[in-house]
């Protein structure tokens, strides 16, 4: 009998439980916040030149989590930043190598701060760090490394995939060098200048070019003077076209940026520019004939007004049949005149000045080409830029001067 109340008050309480707690249980869990590791989908150790070593977790958290923690791979850490996908700013708290961080039900977390886990010992770094994570060192772009504590697991250029555990890898910088080589070209001496941390083993000069070998694919940077070469530049890397970087170009000097994908001899053509018309009036285009006034006005071809130019004249206009017949009428007419502009430009700076200014409203109008993909589009924003154009230095000058008249 007392066996069968037992069971009884145990079935009611049970009951009660169901009943007044099941709620409760849901408020712990959903509502009230605690804290749970969330899961690394990748650390990113970025080292630069001076050793400063930016990390980077990238985190999967749950939606019913408020609070995350993640372990650092370092106990000497600042400037803690903590953000979701949309770039809000979360806060975070750090407690000895742990770091809290309030999600509040943000799925996609990433954790960066900085930490000094690189040392250097007479021009050796050493990294070392633990990690419960596989993580990605990048090093800087000159590192040679000297040694590594464990197998990566993925190498490719100045990248390591490190797994798990203690890890200790040493490196050195390789010091970016300036040469000078002279030149001797129709009794005048020029200095080529070439900056890079890979050595160079030969250099030679042609009429036209200018070759060196290098011994690694380290980004090179050189110094042509514009007495030497001017106008274009092919970049040749063992006898294969490479993209080069115009990095800067004044009155003086060209500076190319070269990143070759090996070692090997690396070529520098020139190709100048030369305004000539053909008998049918057709300007070189696909040589480098340019917009004469433009570069004048803006001491270079490389400027980004007179990139637009050569950008739309050979993106839109030339890829049209409308395109090319307008552009053989138009360099019948601009090249009759515009080598007396630019010369113009070149010896007197006020007018060089006033011929800028002029162009600024053209040049604001022609960007509208930009956006013209087909034969029909090229034609119609065509028609409204010349439109425009004829309005801006023409129509707006006249109703200026006439309304000045009527006045006076």
């Amino acid at each position: 009998m007392m066996h069968s109340i037992l069971d009884f008050n145990q079935k009611i309480n049970l009951k009660n439980v169901n009943f007044y707690f099941i709620p409760l249980i849901f408020a712990i869990l959903f509502i009230v916040p605690f804290s749970v590791d969330a899961a690394e989908d990748g650390i990113i150790i970025v080292i630069s030149n001076d050793g400063d070593s930016k990390i980077t977790h990238n985190l999967k958290t749950q939606s019913t989590v408020s609070i995350t923690t993640i372990q650092t791979i370092s106990e000497d850490i600042s400037n803690i930043l903590a953000v979701d996908k949309n770039g809000i700013i979360l806060d975070t708290t750090l407690q000895g190598n742990n770091i809290q961080i309030a999600t509040l039900g943000a799925t996609t977390v990433q954790l960066s701060y900085d930490s000094s886990i690189a040392t250097n010992n007479s021009g050796i770094w050493k990294v070392t760090y633990a990690s419960d994570e596989q993580t990605t060192i990048v090093l800087p772009e000159l590192a040679n490394i000297v040694s590594v504590n464990n197998i990566p697991l993925d190498m490719f250029d100045d990248m390591l995939v490190m797994p798990s555990g203690d890890i200790s890898l040493s490196f050195t910088i390789r010091e970016i060098v300036a040469q000078d080589f002279t030149v001797d070209a129709d009794g005048v001496t020029h200095t080529v200048q070439i900056m890079t941390g890979s050595q160079i083993d030969s250099f030679d000069y042609s009429s036209d070019m200018i070759s060196f070998s290098v011994n690694d694919n380290i980004p090179v940077l050189v110094i042509i003077p514009n007495s030497l070469f001017s106008g274009n530049f092919d970049t040749i890397l063992n006898e294969k076209s490479i993209p080069h970087q115009n990095y800067f170009q004044d009155g003086q000097t060209s500076w190319l940026r070269i990143e070759p994908q090996n070692s090997g001899m690396i070529t520098i053509k020139n190709s100048p520019i030369i305004p000539t018309t053909s008998s049918t009036g057709n300007q070189n285009n696909d040589e480098g004939g340019g917009c004469l006034i433009a570069t004048a006005a803006y001491g270079s071809e490389l400027s980004p007004q007179v990139q637009l130019l050569r950008e739309i004249r050979d993106n839109q206009l030339l890829n049209t049949e409308a395109g090319s017949a307008f552009m053989n009428t138009f360099n019948d007419v601009y090249y009759s005149f515009s080598p007396y502009i630019a010369d113009i430009e070149r010896e007197n700076p006020l007018f060089k000045e006033a011929v800028k200014i002029s162009l600024t409203p053209m040049l604001s109008s022609l960007s509208i080409m930009e956006n013209a993909e087909s034969e029909s589009e090229v034609i119609s924003l065509g028609l409204s830029v010349i439109a425009l154009n004829l309005g801006m230095y023409l129509a707006v000058p006249a109703i200026v001067i006439i309304g000045i008249k009527k006045r006076f």
